[in-house]
């Protein structure tokens, strides 16, 4: 039984939001406690504690990672986190984001892997852009953190996962290297909160 479900796509494509509006409400509907992991807290920990500044550094009101060690670091604490928090009735949605997902989910072990489900959460980059610059300028919680600008034309720009949607729209796997996977198409930002988690509550039929 899926006990963890990954939020994974670039910054902008609408994590906290879906987290907050769709599949909260969906999940406690169906009798479920939820709780968030998120993995900026974690990084942002351990870049507190660089203070000479050898793994990353400050940019447009945010930082730049220089390090990339640091963000495999982040996971594996992460996978500790959910052996620790794994309570019945509970279902943990765990978030973050990378270039390389295949890398990034090498960092959990076969116990978390085989409880998750993976949920990559799709929009085009230009519009994560705007989302990314607009939730900074709202700056109302921790989610409204800024990425650079660079660091979404470099490290974000394009993600293993995406190429996989993009390629197979109208046959997406349900696995990716042993996970399970579904996928979620979030580019259009005027379809009611609804119609939303219509569309979560048919992904996740026969998961939990």
């Amino acid at each position: 039984m899926v006990k963890f479900i990954f939020m994974l796509g670039r910054p902008g494509c609408g994590k906290s939001y879906l987290f907050k509006n769709v599949f909260t409400p969906v999940l406690e509907e169906k009798g479920y406690e939820v709780e968030r992991v998120d993995d900026f807290p974690i990084l942002k920990k351990l870049l507190s504690e660089d203070k000479e500044f050898k793994r990353h550094v400050r940019k447009e009101g945010g930082f730049e990672v220089t390090d990339w060690s640091i963000v495999d670091e982040v996971l594996k604490e992460m996978d500790k986190v959910l052996k620790d928090k794994e309570e019945e009735g509970k279902v943990i949605l765990v978030e973050f984001a990378r270039d390389n997902y295949k890398k990034a989910i090498s960092n959990f072990s076969d116990y978390v892997r085989e409880k998750t489900l993976l949920l990559y959460i799709w929009a085009p980059f230009e519009l994560c852009l705007e989302r990314n610059k607009s939730r900074f300028e709202r700056g109302k919680d921790i989610d409204d953190h800024i990425v650079p600008t660079d660091l979404m034309f470099s490290y974000y720009k394009t993600d293993d996962l995406e190429k996989v949607f993009l390629e197979n729209r109208n046959s997406l796997p349900d696995e990716f290297y042993g996970w399970k996977i579904r996928f979620f198409n979030n580019e259009d930002s005027e379809l009611p909160t609804e119609k939303k988690r219509e569309i979560f509550k048919s992904l996740i039929e026969g998961v939990l």
